[in-house]
């Protein structure tokens, strides 16, 4: 019970107070909020230097001007920045001079390089770094004391609680000690919130004392009641417990409670209370009277009750589980039962330890079962997971390979052997899904030319060869031989410095302009073998610095060579069976026209074979010249 406050009748003065207090509350916990250690801030001052003008002997000066500024503290990134320039290029310079005393003299033991800006400059950093250790060591005292005087202002509120003096007078001195609070400045930042939590407790447990009254009591009563009437509902629930001696002991718990725990309640209420209270105490006893009349019967009752369960549970593992689903089943009626053995009563004593270790054996037994089938799953669980990321792994290497387009038939059967991985859990199972689909996608949408299946860098590159190309084809291309070349030439030169996409992506693009550039000829005057060989000499140059291109085209020249000098051959020997060989036999002069024609055909090819073969070498020849030139200059670097 609360006891009755002795404070006189409110004053005007102080129905302000509570207004007050949550004022000063609400301005304190702001001040609070923006209160931390007197820190500098660096960011405050800025002050751009140009490094690249700054000789090393000028550091100095630039550092000395900036750590004996006013504002020294609150430039602390500018002269780290200072500090920072000086020693890299201080560093390289040092480097170099070692490096060629070193080719002079052998080695370095004797070299020294030292000069006084280097001594200056460290000077002026141990002088900062002494300044500045000496600051935040008396901020830091400061704060200490400040600490001090902000927990001693709190011990004198927790003292103005319970003074049974006049109001306005403790009013008067919580006021005065507010004020010294706001005027101490700021404490170790580590310190900041507790110590003004603990402000703000105890200035709200001072306006809570000042403000004790009939109300506080009212709703002191008002718990009370609730809570007895809670412990008189439970007494009563106790009447039907299947375990009399647990509703005895739980019943002398409620009484317990009843007399210590709770405070006193209106005095309208109080008897009525009490008897009901009385009452369900009185069933209780008579049920625990009927009990010990029939103790015997009802302990072999309830021994034939759990010794059913355990035969129910002893089903259920014996008969046990083949999927997740269905011990999760299992696992939900094994509890339910559990706690229906618990709640059985008493057996009888001579039974109670047996049928106990068999309860436990029969859940060991369960248990035991469970944990084989969730071993085992996690184990199958590992390998599905292992051959799902093999999976995926695969799909991306196969997006890395050069000749990634020849692995649609792989990419197809990837598919279907991931539906055969097995199951894993649903979390995992949703994030490698997400990821194979999005990889497997990505490789179908670039089959299918799909540019959005494509890198920002491809797609701006196609993106950019497609608006040159268009606006290309309005331009009027000469028609003079020399002149059209140079302008093919020069066309092509410019389509590859423009980039190329990664292999095997819009290929038709390149060669929808590579036709383009071939198809200019038609609007000369060239005809016959004029035209062939301003063709052949296109296809040289556009295929020039392209040694995959030059190798292809010499295998096609061989295997045409190779080919038509066997049907050359076979004509020749054709030869030998006619008799009559005169130049009037018609089928002589067909032969003989086709072998003419077929000679002149090789000697071309093989024109255009050494072609192709002399370009060849004077790229290879290249290529080694300038890996040579590379593997010199890293020599001498």
């Amino acid at each position: 019970m609360m006891e009755k406050s002795t404070e006189p009748n409110e004053s005007l003065e102080e129905k302000g107070i509570k207004e007050a207090s949550e004022i000063n509350a609400a301005q304190e916990e702001k001040k609070s909020e923006s209160t931390t250690p007197d820190l500098p801030k660096n960011d405050t001052i800025v002050t751009k230097i140009d490094f690249d003008k700054l000789e090393l002997e000028d550091y100095s000066a630039v550092l000395k001007k900036m750590i004996h500024s006013d504002q020294w503290i609150k430039r602390g990134k500018e002269i780290q920045e200072v500090i920072t320039q000086f020693e890299g290029r201080f560093g390289i310079k040092f480097d170099t001079k070692r490096k060629a005393f070193i080719e002079l003299e052998g080695n370095d033991l004797d070299f020294e390089f030292s000069p006084n800006y280097k001594k200056e400059f460290r000077q002026l950093i141990q002088e900062y770094k002494t300044n500045k250790s000496a600051h935040y060591k008396s901020q830091e005292k400061s704060q200490k004391e400040n600490l001090g005087k902000r927990l001693e202002i709190i011990e004198k509120i927790k003292a103005l609680v319970g003074i049974s003096e006049n109001n306005s007078n403790n009013y008067k001195k919580f006021r005065g000690l507010q004020e010294e609070w706001h005027q101490v400045g700021a404490v170790p930042r580590e310190e900041s919130n507790n110590v003004w939590e603990t402000y703000k407790h105890h200035v709200e447990r001072f306006y809570d004392f000042l403000h004790l009254d009939r109300a506080l009591r009212e709703k002191d009563y008002k718990y009370n009641y609730e809570e007895k009437l809670k412990l008189i509902q439970k007494a009563e629930a106790l009447v039907e417990h299947s375990d009399v001696i647990v509703a005895i002991r739980e019943l002398n718990v409620l009484h317990r409670q009843w007399k210590n725990d709770l405070g006193p309640v209106a005095k309208e209420h109080k008897e009525t209370l009490w008897n009901r209270f009385q009452e369900a105490t009185s069933k209780v006893h008579e049920y625990k009277n009927e009990y010990n009349k029939n103790i015997d019967a009802i302990q072999l009752e309830n021994l034939e009750k759990k010794k059913e369960i355990l035969e129910v549970i002893n089903g259920l593992y014996v008969d046990h589980p083949s999927n997740h689903n269905a011990w999760q089943n299992s696992l939900k009626k094994v509890s339910a039962l559990k706690e229906d053995f618990h709640n059985i009563g008493r057996v009888p004593g001579a039974q109670n330890k047996s049928i106990w270790n068999e309860f436990r054996l029969t859940l060991k037994n369960f248990n035991h079962q469970k944990n084989v089938f969730y071993k085992t799953q996690k184990k199958e669980e590992k390998s599905h997971i292992e051959a799902k990321k093999n999976l995926i792994k695969e799909v991306k290497s196969i997006l890395e390979s050069s000749d990634w387009r020849a692995y649609s038939d792989r990419m197809k059967a990837i598919q279907v052997a991931w539906k055969k991985t097995g199951r894993i859990s649903r979390k995992l199972s949703n994030q490698l899904w997400g990821e194979f689909k999005t990889t497997t996608d990505t490789y179908f949408a670039r089959l299918k030319n799909k540019e959005e299946a494509y890198s920002d860098e491809d797609q701006a590159i196609l993106k950019a060869k497609r608006t040159y190309f268009e606006d290309f084809k309005s331009q009027k291309a000469p028609t003079k031989t020399e002149e059209l070349f140079s302008y093919i030439e020069n066309a092509f030169k410019h389509w590859n410095e423009m980039g190329e996409p990664s292999q095997g992506l819009k290929n038709s693009l390149h060669r929808e302009y590579v036709d383009f550039l071939k198809g200019l000829w038609k609007n000369t005057t060239l005809k016959g073998k004029q035209k062939s060989d301003a063709l052949f000499r296109t296809d040289l140059l556009l295929i020039k610095d392209n040694q995959d291109s030059l190798n292809k085209e010499q295998i096609l020249l061989n295997k045409k060579i190779e080919e038509s000098n066997s049907e050359l051959i076979q004509l020749q020997n054709n030869l030998a069976f006619f008799s009559n060989t005169s130049s009037e036999n018609q089928l002589v002069q067909d032969v003989n026209t086709k072998i003419e024609q077929l000679t002149n055909k090789i000697e071309s090819w093989k024109t255009k074979l050494k072609q192709i073969k002399a370009l060849s070498r004077e790229l290879k020849k290249s290529f080694e010249l300038k890996v040579e030139e590379e593997s010199t200059e890293e020599m001498e670097d």
